[in-house]
Formats: structure tokens, sequence, C-alpha cells
């Protein structure tokens, strides 16, 4: 049964204009992700991505970082397979399956979360 859908789109050049992107980064990205960001042969475009999939994820669960959550909380894996701690881990506990899908332009990443119980 789906208990919830988000979705989310940013511009990749937003990521460009990042003052102080390491700071930034290590907000929202686990240091798996920032290791396979590294490898990507376009990083502001998979920055770009892993953002929306993950603010598609709170939206998903209609909750938003004040409710207790963090953006580290989630961890995508490259096979866009979603591990979820903190409270977002809690809330799921072995109900929920988590299934993210994303696609990117050369101006947007857009992504697509859905909750399944």
């Amino acid at each position: 049964m789906i208990k919830g859908i988000g979705i989310d789109i940013i511009t990749i050049k937003r990521f460009n204009a990042v003052k102080d992107k390491e700071r930034f980064l290590k907000q929202f990205l686990n240091d798996e992700e920032i290791l396979e960001a590294n490898k990507s042969d376009n990083k502001n475009r998979y920055w770009a991505a892993l953002f929306t999939m993950k603010e598609a994820i709170f939206k998903a669960f209609k909750i938003g970082l004040h409710f207790g959550s963090h953006w580290r909380d989630i961890r995508i894996t490259k096979d866009l397979k979603v591990n979820l701690s903190g409270y977002l881990g809690k809330i799921s506990k072995n109900k929920t399956k988590v299934l993210v899908s994303k696609t990117y332009s050369k101006q947007y990443a857009l992504s697509l979360a859905l909750i399944e119980k």
C-alpha cells in the first residue's frame, strides 16, 4: 500500500553558487555519498540529484528538517537503495519501504520518492 509520494526539482547551477560548498555538502551528504560524488564526472549534477531525492523523501513522509530529521539520516546508494537512520529510521522501523527515482537534464535534477507499507 502506498503511504506517501514526494517530488522535488532543483536547478543544477544552484550548486555552482554555493559559497561554502564543503560545509554545505557535509550538512546533507553522508561520508559514503561524498566519496561516490567525487567519482562522478559531473559533481554538481550528482549533488543536485541527491539533494532532490532526499527532499522528495521528506515530502513523502510529510515531514521536514524541523521535525528532528536530518538530510544525513537518509543514505542513498549508487543503485538507489535507501537506508534511513535517526528520526526517519524510528518512524519507518521495518514497516516501510522507500523507493526513489531520479532524472536530470542539462539544467534540472528531479526526483520522486514513494513510501510503501
